[in-house]
């Protein structure tokens, strides 16, 4: 099988490690010379995509498939399984596409900008189509999803194209932070104006994103790279490298994202049914809980992402994984709801670093013409970690006769992740150990 072009480069410019990372003069010279706040405040915007839909949809879509076909229940399923299909489909397909445009010296932007403006369209009419019956509700549920997913990828390699490689944590930082303070306001204006109001302004709030996205982010061109550096064969190659630990770190971070899912899928999936049979509350009370996740979130976003700036990604994640599994095990022993709030914030902020300094460290050692393909694989690694948590979990909690080993599990599984990043080489991953340097967009 023909060489990754990746690989070709990482056996030419591999430096061994531990030790000080090889330095482009040119690039250094272009570095800028304080934080891109501006960047990584434009980038952060998809964080604030995600936000504004991803609550309102996981609210309402449900209730509306429901009331179209009845308590039907495999019907429902097979309608809510729509967008795990087109992510399946096109998280992988648009990631290689933006892989292609940069590979030509083009951008990714009107890739991601296509999808958001069609997720706009899809927010504004799925209130409506629920009239149409049950046709015209799969068919703004294609549309919603099939934009949503479009961007996906492109904009997770977006983070890496136009933050320089130092200031990537600070990146995905304001993603998460944007995130959290998203999902908590449209949870609110959903809850106070209707499904009706709230996804008309989230319609509203999402175009001015991807107007934002049209006008503002200025993608730097790049040289052009043969057709072949961007295509399938060579990300087969490059994955396979990745299996066989060619790439140093590669595979453990695969590992750890995919339990640093799988732990967050067990706290969103199960703690409403734990906490009202633990601590015997209405299960309107549970959702101070999860207001509690939120908030810590918020807290603990941008801390995260300074935190990886100044003492590496690999250091922050292990300082994460490592207190988030003492909270997890502090609040397997709290006694009431009150008390677990705030270790639940805590846990929550702690969660942000491994979050936050993932994507980063996974994305340094590879090249631009293929970051879209390699970001779908690393959201499909997430999208796994979440597909299979919830089955899983539901056959523990089948063996314990409950939902009380709830935090105890989700300490497994963060002290595996721990033990993952602990098998990533120091100083892989880490900023300016890549193969080129990228800059700041610059406002349009």
């Amino acid at each position: 099988m023909k060489r990754s072009p990746l690989l070709r480069h990482h056996r030419a410019t591999h430096v061994p490690l531990p030790g000080p990372p090889r330095k482009n003069p040119e690039s250094a010279s272009l570095r800028p010379s304080r934080p891109p706040y501006l960047a990584a405040l434009l980038v952060g915007l998809g964080g604030l995509f995600a936000g504004v839909t991803g609550p309102l949809l996981s609210t309402f879509v449900p209730i509306l498939v429901r009331d179209a076909l009845g308590d039907r229940r495999s019907l429902i399923g097979a309608v809510m399984a729509i967008d795990n299909v087109l992510l399946l489909l096109l998280v992988p397909l648009a990631g290689l596409l933006s892989d292609r445009a940069r590979a030509g010296g083009g951008r990714r932007v009107p890739i991601v900008v296509a999808g958001v403006v069609m997720a706009a369209i899809g927010m504004a009419v799925f209130p409506a189509s629920a009239a149409l019956g049950i046709g015209g509700l799969i068919a703004a549920m294609v549309l919603l999803y099939t934009g949503i997913n479009l961007q996906r990828s492109p904009l997770h390699a977006l983070v890496a194209d136009l933050l320089p490689s130092r200031y990537r944590s600070l990146g995905t930082a304001s993603v998460t932070f944007q995130m959290c303070v998203g999902a908590i306001v449209f949870l609110m204006l959903g809850r106070a104006l209707g499904m009706r109001i709230a996804f008309l302004v989230a319609a509203g709030t999402v175009l001015v994103i991807a107007a934002t996205f049209a006008w503002v982010l200025r993608e730097e061109t790049s040289p052009a790279a043969r057709p072949d550096e961007a295509g399938w064969q060579s990300l087969i190659a490059t994955l396979g490298a990745a299996i066989r630990g060619t790439l140093p770190g590669l595979r453990a971070v695969f590992f750890a994202t995919l339990l640093l899912q799988l732990t967050f899928q067990t706290f969103s999936t199960w703690f409403a049914l734990h906490a009202t049979e633990r601590f015997a509350v209405r299960p309107e009370d549970v959702a101070l809980g999860f207001i509690a996740w939120a908030i810590g979130g918020v807290i603990g976003a941008l801390p995260a992402g300074a935190l990886g700036v100044r003492f590496g990604r690999r250091t922050a994640m292990l300082l994460g994984f490592g207190l988030m599994c003492a909270c997890l095990l502090a609040l397997d022993r709290v006694a009431t709801l009150a008390q677990a709030v705030p270790l639940l914030a805590l846990a929550s902020a702690s969660w942000t670093l491994p979050t936050v300094n993932a994507f980063p460290l996974f994305m340094e050692p590879i090249p631009h013409q293929h970051r879209g393909m390699l970001a779908a694989v690393f959201l499909l690694c997430m999208a796994l970690g979440g597909a299979i948590g919830d089955p899983l979990n539901g056959s523990l909690f089948d063996l314990a006769g409950g939902y009380r080993p709830l935090f105890v599990l989700m300490a497994v599984y963060t002290a595996f992740a721990f033990l993952a990043v602990l098998l990533v080489p120091r100083g892989a991953g880490e900023a300016n150990t890549g193969p080129e340097e990228n800059f700041a967009p610059r406002p349009g």
